[in-house]
Order: structure tokens, then sequence, then C-alpha cells
């Protein structure tokens, strides 16, 4: 009797995975730690290195992160020059067995410059805009380089990996189709942004950028521009001002005295607003924020 526990014992964990952690992953950003968890589940350990409230383009290289990717399998980062910080990373990590996976390999990237850009255009990337994940065609492609690496460094699980990845995608599939309704309402919509993060999600939503707080991105706005904006909010009757959360809200919130429209925070990462969030708690949020303010 208790050979025949044991057996169903071991076989409902082969089927389900095993139940301590083996793939030791470090990832860049929180969205990617959320979307290797999701797909790996108890057969990987996620750590990941930037706060979803942190500016990505600037993260603090410190010892205690080389160690972490010193003891990993595998790192996923987000690429196209966005998170250059984990170079260094990786190369204080020693780590001559680490697998290193770019998850842009299958994005289709926007705002490629057509032009030799220089510091005048402030943080161009010449590959296109890095924040692809902000946008929800692009969880697919995420998945894709997700489960090209989990399963170079695990080939056993090969099988595990793809069927995780393929509930995913018809899970978030049905979820979207549940808040389209919302997002179809702000297709047309126009409003400005603080930093040009946000390129990906106006795709999806049909919203339109009319401006932004940086007359490039990094580059702090001038009095001449702060000018500029405030006409161009008040002849065309823009109502929202979107922002990340850790920008300077003062220049915002003067715009938005001036011209009675609402500086509204939008959250870049998964996990920015409630560290417990789902992906698609997470979007819906940002979608919700944005509908309010253009109320």
């Amino acid at each position: 009797m208790m050979k025949k526990i044991l057996l169903s014992i071991i076989v409902l964990l082969t089927l389900s995975g095993p139940v301590f952690g083996e793939i030791n992953v470090v990832t860049s950003t929180s969205d990617l730690a959320y979307w290797v968890n999701a797909m790996g589940g108890d057969l990987v350990k996620v750590n990941s290195i930037a706060s979803p409230n942190a500016d990505i383009h600037f993260v603090e290289v410190r010892p205690s992160y080389m160690a972490k990717i010193a003891k990993a399998n595998i790192v996923f980062k987000v690429g196209l020059e966005l998170d250059k910080w984990m170079d260094q990373l990786i190369d204080g990590s020693r780590n001559d067995k680490l697998t290193i996976i770019d998850c842009s390999k299958y994005i289709k990237p926007l705002e490629v410059p057509t032009f030799k850009a220089d510091a005048r255009y402030g943080d161009i990337h010449p590959r296109g805009n890095p924040h692809y994940w902000i946008g929800p065609q692009n969880v697919e492609p995420i998945l894709k380089s997700i489960l090209e690496g989990l399963k170079y460094v695990d080939a056993e699980n090969a099988v595990f990996y793809r069927s995780r990845m393929d509930s995913l995608i018809s899970h978030i599939s049905i979820d979207l189709e549940n808040i389209r309704p919302k997002i179809q309402f702000l297709k047309g919509m126009e409003i400005v942004y603080y930093h040009d993060s946000w390129p990906y999600f106006n795709e999806y939503t049909g919203l339109i950028a009319a401006g932004f707080i940086e007359p490039y991105p990094g580059i702090p706005p001038s009095p001449s521009h702060v000018k500029e904006l405030t006409e161009m909010i008040k002849k065309r009757g823009i109502k929202v001002i979107a922002m990340e959360p850790y920008f300077d809200k003062r220049i915002p919130q003067k715009i938005a005295e001036d011209t009675g429209a609402k500086v509204v925070t939008l959250y870049p990462s998964i996990g920015g607003k409630d560290k417990n969030e789902s992906y698609i708690d997470w979007l819906e949020g940002n979608v919700n924020v944005l509908l309010g303010g253009l109320k």
C-alpha cells in the first residue's frame, strides 16, 4: 500500500514539476521576473535587480547584485540598450558559465532613429525604443525568448515550459478580451507624457502622444519648451499629463494648473503599485487611471 502511495506522489510531482527550485535566475526587471516565475513555476528561483518603481535607465551597480549573478544559471535582460548596467554586473560576477538572454530578440522595435543621434537628442536608443514590455502585443515575443532560455539551461523540462507558455498566452488573451471595451475608449485620445516610455502601449490602445514634458528623452524641459507645451495643451484641449512615479511632479503640476489638465501616475512595471498584482491587474490599473483622467 505504501509503495502505491509513494508511486502516486512521484507521478504527481513529475506532472507538476519539482517542488524545489532548480534553476537560479536573475532578471534585470520585475516584469521579466514575473514572466519567468509564471513560466518556470517551481522549477525556477528568480531574483530581479531593478525595483518596479525604479528608473530602469539608471540602476546602481552594487556588489550584492554581482553576487546574485555569480550564483545564477541564466540572466534575462530587456536589451535595446535600456539596461546596459546589467553588462557591468555580469562582468563583475565573473560567472563564466552564465547563459544570457536578451528578451528583445523577437520584438519589432518602434522609433528606430533614421538619423545619427548625438547628445543633443538626449537618451536616444539607436536600436529603437526599449520600453516594449509595456505593450500587451509584446507578451508573446517576450515569452518566446524566456522559453528559449529555460529550454537551453534545462532541456529535460522543455515540454513543461512550453505547456506553461501556451497556457499563459491563452489566459492573457482571454483577460485582454475582457478589458477590451475599456481600452477602446482610449483610442484616438491625445495625452502628454513626461517621458517617451509608452509608444508600444499607444500602439496597442490607439492613444496618441501629443507631446512630452522632456523635449528629448532624459533632457530637462526649458522654460520655452514648457511654455510651448502649455499653449499646445490649451489649444488642443488635452486633459491628461501622464508620468511615471519616479519623476519630479513640479513641472507637470504647474502645467496642469495653467491648463486645467490632470496629472496622473502610470506604472511602467508590474508590482509598481501593488507588489502582489498580476499582469492584468497592472495593465487594467493603468487603463483605469487614464480613463479617470480623461473624463
